[in-house]
């Protein structure tokens, strides 16, 4: 069977298939890891169930377009492109819809690290995952108060937080600037060290168990009517029993062809590393009032977040990574004293994001030996493990590990 994408989520279907004896081809025109997986920010965030269309986005939507430091920005040449994925953000904000999206999130977020287990350790990965917990910080006690919404969300979902306030704060993060003194705990969240190196090393197992690596880009299928024969690749034609589609940002035509059009489309992410940083958080920390996190990588300390709308083929927009650096700085006092440039990394990747942030997983409409898992936004490190172990039910036969409802393919017709 063809797994079509070498990322994180591609990384765990094939690994997950393998423990079931499956023979597995993993197609992808990049080396493992080489796209969003690498640039992330490592989170296995267990409580990242808050849809990012909430009720009254809508009203804030231009407010964040106009703020050149704010979350969201738009390249507007692609505006008319985007507006029919933004309908769908906006109508998908209302108030029983973000109850069934989290609670979808919070079925699909919160096994995530005992679902990694198992193939981690088969693939000699263990010291990439760290389970230290995370914080969630904010800028004021007002906006801590106002982020009620969300924690009540969160906790109603089964999520166990901590208030940490003043002191309390001030001991576990010693170096967050004095103006800091309200934050949220979530003690059960975790994160690996290094992303690329964890796709990297489960491939790399993957492949040492008999798996196949092909670097080519998937064209189209062969089908009979009923199933999927091969797929098609700019190097010729590979013969397929199963096909699982997980590459990602670019998954929208492939799915298309396979019967199904799904509102795929891209948030653009940056991060900035920074090696041998000065000063930095103890726990991997998401910044709420800025949107974006903070995380203790093996190469530095890595800011990712922002999001940009521009689609798949735009020049990156630096200015929203030194924005991140500005913003870090800020946080931690001292933070990058020298500015010696060297010291400094900048990325940017496309998350493959639906407007109801909830991603695509389960069976083509169309083709019984056709399955989807993409469109994950920014839990894909997260849910990755089981979405893979899900797959891997599904051509078992087995009841899916998780309830896959609310991710089929036909919501969207």
């Amino acid at each position: 069977m063809i797994v079509i994408g070498a990322g994180i989520v591609g990384a765990c279907v094939a690994s997950w298939l393998q423990r079931d004896g499956r023979e597995v081809m993993l197609i992808d025109p990049e080396e493992p890891g080489a796209a969003a997986s690498s640039g992330n920010g490592g989170m296995f965030s267990g409580s990242s169930i808050i849809p990012v269309a909430m009720p009254g986005v809508a009203a804030k939507v231009p407010g964040w377009l106009m703020d050149a430091e704010g979350p969201l920005t738009l390249r507007w040449t692609y505006l008319p492109q985007m507006l029919p994925w933004l309908w769908r953000f906006i109508r998908s904000a209302t108030p029983e819809k973000v109850e069934a999206q989290a609670r979808a999130l919070r079925a699909l977020l919160a096994g995530a690290l005992e679902n990694y287990a198992p193939i981690v350790r088969d693939a000699g990965a263990e010291h990439l995952v760290h389970r230290q917990g995370m914080l969630y910080l904010y800028a004021s006690e007002a906006s801590w108060r106002n982020d009620a919404r969300n924690t009540d969300l969160r906790r109603r979902n089964g999520v166990e937080i901590e208030d940490l306030v003043g002191d309390a704060l001030r001991e576990r993060e010693p170096d967050l600037g004095p103006g800091f003194t309200h934050a949220r705990l979530v003690r059960a969240n975790g994160h690996t060290s290094d992303p690329r190196a964890l796709v990297q090393a489960l491939v790399a197992h993957a492949t040492a168990r008999g798996a196949q690596r092909v670097r080519e880009r998937v064209v189209g299928f062969e089908e009979n009517g009923a199933g999927v024969r091969a797929v098609l690749t700019s190097h010729g034609r590979r013969p397929a029993s199963h096909i699982v589609l997980a590459c990602g940002a670019w998954s929208k035509p492939l799915a298309k062809k396979l019967g199904d059009a799904i509102p795929l489309d891209t948030e653009r992410g940056y991060h900035i590393n920074i090696a041998q940083p000065e000063k930095g958080p103890r726990t991997p920390t998401l910044y709420v009032d800025g949107s974006f996190s903070v995380t203790p990588m093996r190469g530095g300390l890595r800011f990712t977040g922002t999001v940009e709308l521009a689609g798949l083929k735009a020049a990156p927009n630096w200015r929203r990574a030194d924005l991140l650096l500005s913003q870090g700085r800020r946080l931690y006092p001292g933070l990058y004293a020298s500015d010696d440039a060297s010291r400094i990394t900048r990325w940017m990747g496309f998350r493959p994001s639906l407007p109801d942030s909830l991603p695509v997983i389960g069976r083509s409409t169309r083709f019984a030996n056709a399955f989807y898992a993409f469109g994950h936004g920014h839990v894909g490190m997260c849910a990755a493990s089981t979405t893979g172990r899900a797959i891997a039910d599904l051509i078992a036969g087995r009841s899916p590990c998780v309830a896959l409802d609310p991710f089929r393919a036909g919501r969207f017709s």
